[in-house]
């Protein structure tokens, strides 16, 4: 049997972890393909880990926040950061000298990939990386991360994107082979069967980072003007992020703070009551690639209406899902609210052929012929999960 060893960057403590919440499933089917997973990912402090699998190790960080969320222009940072890559390479180190590895899989590029990086040097395991859209579009085009990011992509067997334009740019920047490899999280639970119709009076919902790249506040503007000719329509921001109370704020200086909700981070049940309570989703990202509320709004059978970033656009475009504004210009997404809400664009026959397209069984499979050959031949499909029946448009899973 082949083993691999995934290092992440994040990893869920629980069902109800807003961490990478697609990890688990693509881990899952890799043991699905016959391979033996274990992960080496961080532990944070606040959030307690539930009993989890034994073939889960976390090494000590000592931080409340993720890695990715640090700032690095702070002197602490970086000796935090020092005792990070140590207490995860040492238990990277005890974790080769203890299994045979054949493959070690990092997510994303840093600090998973470096960690990938040193441990195949040491023990002779070829390794591969996975991108993720701030590993190429945001922490690459600074000076001295960007040169580490590109050692660490130069130096490894396989190179994967989980977008079709973080490959190319891969490929533009390095000159290397870069493959597509989807994230995909199976929404578990009863959801809608059909898209909405037109209303006068829609629901919109933001699920997500509340973030300024993330282009909540033009959403807010955006919603203020289309309130005035839609005074029935309501606006729901699910998520945190560090502009969560600047958001509450200007919605009470607008004016229009009855007609938006704030909800706050949510576990598992609430985002699918999210789902099934809302006409359409909006996606007004400035730096996403292909973000995973956009799979899940088509799980959901939720037109989205999204911005022309990363794959995003590409995406709703190719399987007409939804309304793609250029940016995320207030004006262009009042406008695509407005047009959603009189005429909404969601086809049935092209989500279904996005999901296939996102199945993480068939990205697992991907993977591992890219590392272990075009030979290798996956074991017999298990009996989906619960999870992955959610996925297919024609199964109804009920809790």
């Amino acid at each position: 049997m082949r083993r691999i060893l995934v290092i992440t960057n994040r990893y869920p403590c629980d069902a109800d972890d807003p961490a990478s919440p697609f990890v688990p499933h693509f881990v899952e089917a890799l043991r699905g393909c016959g391979v033996a997973v274990d992960v080496l990912t961080p532990r944070y402090t606040h959030r307690p880990v539930c009993p989890e699998a034994p073939s889960v190790h976390r090494f000590e960080t000592g931080a409340s926040s993720p890695v990715g969320c640090w700032n690095l222009a702070s002197p602490a940072s970086w000796v935090r950061l020092k005792r990070f890559v140590a207490a995860g390479h040492e238990l990277g180190r005890a974790l080769c000298q203890s299994h045979r590895y054949d493959h070690i899989f990092a997510l994303w590029a840093l600090p998973s990939g470096e960690f990938a990086r040193r441990l195949s040097r040491e023990y002779g395991i070829p390794y591969s990386v996975w991108c993720l859209g701030s590993d190429i579009y945001s922490w690459s085009q600074r000076p001295f991360i960007g040169a580490q990011i590109a050692r660490v992509l130069r130096d490894a067997a396989q190179v994967f994107g989980d977008g079709e334009d973080i490959c190319e740019r891969v490929k533009s920047w390095l000159g290397l082979g870069c493959r597509f490899l989807p994230s995909f999280r199976p929404l578990s639970g009863e959801l809608p069967m059909q898209a909405p119709s037109a209303t006068a009076a829609p629901r919109y919902l933001y699920l997500g980072r509340i973030h300024r790249a993330k282009g909540t506040r033009e959403l807010l503007l955006a919603f203020a003007e289309v309130i005035r000719s839609l005074p029935a329509a309501r606006l729901r921001f699910v998520g945190d992020g560090p502009d969560l109370a600047s958001l509450r704020e200007e919605a009470e200086t607008l004016g229009i703070a009855p007609s938006v909700a704030f909800t706050g981070p949510v576990g598992r049940t609430e985002i699918l009551d999210a789902y099934r309570q809302c006409d359409f989703v909006v996606i007004p990202t400035k730096s996403d690639s292909l973000p995973l509320v956009f799979s899940e709004a088509a799980q959901a059978h939720r037109p989205v209406i999204g911005t022309d970033v990363g794959d995003l656009g590409v995406m709703i475009r190719r399987f007409h899902l939804g309304i793609v504004c250029d940016s995320a210009d207030p004006a262009l997404l009042a406008a695509a609210m407005r047009q959603m809400a009189d005429s909404p664009v969601f086809s049935a026959p092209g989500r279904e052929r996005l999901l296939k397209l996102l199945d993480p069984r068939g990205a697992a499979v991907a993977f591992c012929r890219s590392a272990f050959g075009a030979e290798f031949t996956a074991a017999p499909e298990p009996a989906l999960s619960r999870d992955h029946k959610a996925a297919r448009p024609d199964v109804a899973v009920h809790r």
